[in-house]
């Protein structure tokens, strides 16, 4: 039941994100699915390995294969933030350049 919770407040979280402008519709799909994809995986994993401990390679292959989505996600999300910053650069400095030669 927590782990409903726990669902329930990451997709109000996003949302939140995206009225306040901090996600578009692309990044909040992709975290939809992160998130669900992560509890998809992680829980039924933790429970079967709760209910049957002789399947902790099971377990552990799981958590490793959520932890690589994890680094894929922060590396995605990395980029995504230094591309919009080199974006806003680009912009600022045209900007500039534009009202220096008028």
């Amino acid at each position: 039941m927590f782990e409903l919770f726990q669902i329930v407040w990451d997709l109000i979280m996003i949302r939140d994100n995206v009225r306040k402008g901090r996600l578009t519709m692309r990044k909040t799909l992709i975290s939809i699915g992160f998130v669900v994809l992560m509890y998809g995986i992680g829980v039924p994993a933790a429970v079967l390995y709760d209910k049957h401990p002789e399947y902790e390679a099971v377990f552990i292959a799981a958590m490793v294969v959520v932890g690589l989505l994890f680094v894929l996600l922060v590396y995605i999300g990395f980029r995504w933030y230094f591309q919009s910053l080199a974006r806003e650069r680009a912009a600022a400095e045209s900007k500039t350049e534009g009202s220096d030669g008028a």
